[in-house]
């Protein structure tokens, strides 16, 4: 299975594509590390292959963006759009561990049958939802696939030398997204090959048996693994770089004329050492 056949699923209903596609929204910092006072900026994008900003994200779809360091939660407000994303600036005024969110507003998809396998393949759909869609595909051929889907992106920023971040540990705490991981282990210290924990929330509330994507900047595959019943699991992280932790929660919807309803969920790391 190839990610890019993926990704192309979903900007369908970005930019009237008739390839298959489904695609992260990511939000990756100018630079991880900063010092205080000093001005810098994160990229809002949708793409296949991580890093690489492929297509912005429209200042209007933004429900919440929000950056929370040293116990002040402030409203990012200031959107620079772009040819490849939607830039936000930031200059943090206090040193420690940035938590930095932005949920975007709900959106429909129409996918023809014939992308919805490799779609369901790529987010790792359990065999109860894949019977569902075989039940509906059994009565009726022709049956679009027919989504709402809503994009949660976060990451951190370590401001001011390690020896200020290192005590820091605001980033246990969730930021209140409805889809969410969440870091056990200091995301600022994360070394290569050593596990990472990572416990997945949904409303606040483990969630268990969710399968988490793992890529690697520049690589085309990543690996995908499971939450356990407290929706915990633990990364190895191979070597340093860049990583993109991603997940899809996608359920039946019980509105009328709407098949399904999902949530996305990213999370943007840095591996250094």
């Amino acid at each position: 299975m190839k990610y890019s056949h993926i990704c192309a699923t979903f900007l369908v209903g970005i930019v009237a594509l008739q390839t298959a596609s489904a695609h992260d929204t990511w939000l990756l910092p100018k630079a991880f590390r900063l010092q205080p006072e000093k001005p810098s900026g994160l990229s809002l994008t949708s793409g296949m292959a991580f890093p690489r900003n492929l297509f912005p994200i429209k200042q209007e779809r933004i429900n919440q963006a929000f950056i929370l360091l040293a116990g002040e939660r402030t409203a990012l407000l200031k959107r620079q759009p772009a040819p490849m994303a939607l830039e936000l600036p930031i200059m943090p005024p206090n040193v420690g561990v940035a938590r930095v969110f932005v949920s975007l507003q709900p959106k429909m998809l129409d996918l023809k049958p014939k992308l919805v396998r490799e779609y369901l393949e790529e987010i790792g759909a359990s065999d109860s939802l894949r019977a569902v869609w075989k039940n509906v595909r059994e009565g009726d051929k022709t049956k679009h696939w027919r989504e709402n889907y809503a994009k949660h992106a976060k990451t951190f920023v370590f401001v001011g030398e390690e020896r200020f971040y290192r005590p820091d540990s605001s980033w246990k705490q969730p930021c209140g997204m409805v889809l969410e991981i969440v870091p056990e282990a200091h995301p600022g210290l994360i070394s290569a090959k050593v596990d990472f924990p990572v416990q997945v929330l949904l409303n606040g509330k483990p969630l268990a048996n969710f399968p988490i994507g793992c890529v690697r900047e520049g690589s085309k595959h990543g690996t995908l693994q499971k939450t356990d019943a407290e929706g915990r699991l633990r990364l190895k992280f191979p070597q340093v770089g860049r990583y993109l932790l991603r997940g899809t929660l996608l359920q039946p919807s019980q509105t009328p004329d709407l098949d399904w309803q999902s949530d996305f969920t990213t999370l943007t790391l840095e591996v250094r050492r």
